[in-house]
């Protein structure tokens, strides 16, 4: 781990090359794919439902389907995604402290542009495949702000992660007090209405009447919006395209540049500190991740179902929500319920690998892992063919708790394409493929084909 700590970069020599076989962290692998996986427990209810009729099961809180929500929610809820960006947040050093070879370019150079075709996948994830909530544009940009950090020192990320999830706490609470004020501008309005049905209001009155009720309606179910984006869901690839676009539009824009950015940030920032820390890579004591599995869980859950009621009356009644509150307690605590609770389930996982049981479980995961990006993108491909109008249509057709049967068929599905993929080839389909446009030539795919003759970063 000294290495980490010296000056990452040359001012000449040769670049660096893709990771090979041997270097491989296998725990590192083993965790991205229960992350890989993982994130498929949230996302496919995006994939298969309106977010309408998932409130409605809040708003309706009886049976399984409720229950099931709720678990998941609890459980899983942005701590697979954190897990997942902690993990790209380590491979950021990982890349840029790697070995080299003769390829004619520095290992800054080809992070840049590892970065920027990232940010082309993800355009096209979002834009071609239509998944309004793509990730990969964001660990793009992200990715090269993160840059000069890899100098830092472990305790320096982890300050520079706790500063940045503050920041997004502040700006989820900055939201919160916007909508407030705009309820607290909206009651003279309405006891002046409620006391004069004809009184006359001004230009200024009417825009403050305007605004809270705009944001009360967006909170409240519209059975004929619902029946329309399910329609409109199930049709072909140019209305589906359509029906998409603000959606991503608001995703890659102004979401991410007033909120998304902070969230991914600040994992990618703690996953760096854990990665030099090697927590990661299996290098702490068994008795310290006993603590920080224990300790994460218990933080993280402890927040989370903390948060769960306000989070419910947020959906159930959003005026009684902003009236009675003063601090969106579900908000606040997100940004270090997630952190909390996926180095939980990091150190969990951890734990178990070290016991050495199931070790097809670990094999099966580390595949998965190794083929990320192509298992990412492959759960979009799969579950926009199976739900979109331009595929087999199920949209909105199916419960809740039938969509996890989608899931594990997902799940069996990437688990065995990977394993029987590895046996062949070095990398996944499209891991290979960015690595090729990253190093400007094709890359060696085949375990057969030769490799280039490596020599280390630091001498």
């Amino acid at each position: 781990m000294e290495a980490l700590r010296a000056h990452p970069f040359g001012e000449s020599g040769p670049a660096t090359h893709p990771v090979l076989q041997p270097e491989r962290i296998p725990t590192l692998d083993i965790l991205r794919g229960v992350a890989l996986l993982g994130i498929l427990l949230m996302n496919i209810q995006v994939f298969g439902l309106t977010e309408a009729s998932l409130d409605q099961l809040i708003r309706n809180p009886h049976g399984g389907n409720y229950w099931l929500l709720t678990l998941v929610y609890g459980l899983f809820e942005n701590k697979m995604r954190a897990l997942f960006s902690i993990l790209f947040g380590a491979g950021i050093i990982l890349f840029l402290t790697k070995t080299r070879s003769g390829s004619g370019m520095e290992a800054p150079e080809l992070f840049i542009r590892r970065q920027l075709w990232l940010i082309v996948f993800g355009l096209v994830n979002a834009w071609g495949l239509l998944w309004h909530y793509d990730i990969l544009f964001h660990y793009g940009i992200v990715g090269i702000f993160l840059f000069p950090f890899i100098r830092l020192s472990p305790r320096a990320l982890l300050v520079c992660a706790i500063v940045v999830g503050l920041i997004y706490s502040g700006k989820l609470y900055w939201q919160f007090a916007e909508q407030k004020q705009k309820y607290e501008k909206f009651l003279p309005i309405a006891a002046l209405e409620k006391k004069n049905k004809k009184v006359k209001l001004t230009d200024e009155q009417k825009e403050a009447k305007s605004a809270w009720e705009g944001l009360v309606k967006e909170h409240q179910y519209d059975s004929k919006a619902d029946k329309a984006d399910v329609l409109a869901m199930r049709s072909d690839y140019a209305t589906v395209w359509t029906h998409q676009l603000p959606k991503i539009k608001q995703m890659e824009a102004p979401f991410f540049y007033q909120l998304g950015i902070w969230d991914v940030l600040s994992m990618m920032l703690l996953g760096m500190a854990l990665f030099k820390w090697g927590f990661l890579s299996n290098r702490l004591t068994t008795r310290q991740y006993i603590f920080l599995a224990l300790g994460g869980l218990l933080i993280g859950q402890a927040m989370a179902w903390l948060s769960l009621p306000v989070h419910e009356l947020e959906i159930v009644d959003f005026a009684k929500y902003v009236s009675g509150s003063s601090l969106p307690v579900a908000d606040v605590l997100m940004p270090f319920e997630r952190a909390f609770s996926a180095i939980g389930w990091a150190s969990l996982v951890l734990l178990a690998y070290r016991a050495g049981v199931a070790l097809w479980l670990w094999k099966a995961l580390g595949a998965v892992g190794q083929m990320a990006f192509t298992n990412y993108l492959m759960q979009t491909v799969l579950c926009t063919l199976f739900f979109y109008g331009y595929g087999l249509g199920y949209f909105g057709d199916l419960k809740l708790y039938q969509l996890y049967i989608v899931v594990a068929e997902v799940w069996l599905l990437q688990i065995v394409f990977s394993l029987i993929w590895l046996k062949t080839f070095r990398f996944g389909p499209l891991e290979w493929l960015w690595r090729s446009l990253t190093y400007g030539k094709r890359q060696p795919m085949r375990l057969t084909e030769k490799t280039p003759q490596i020599t280390p970063v630091f001498s």
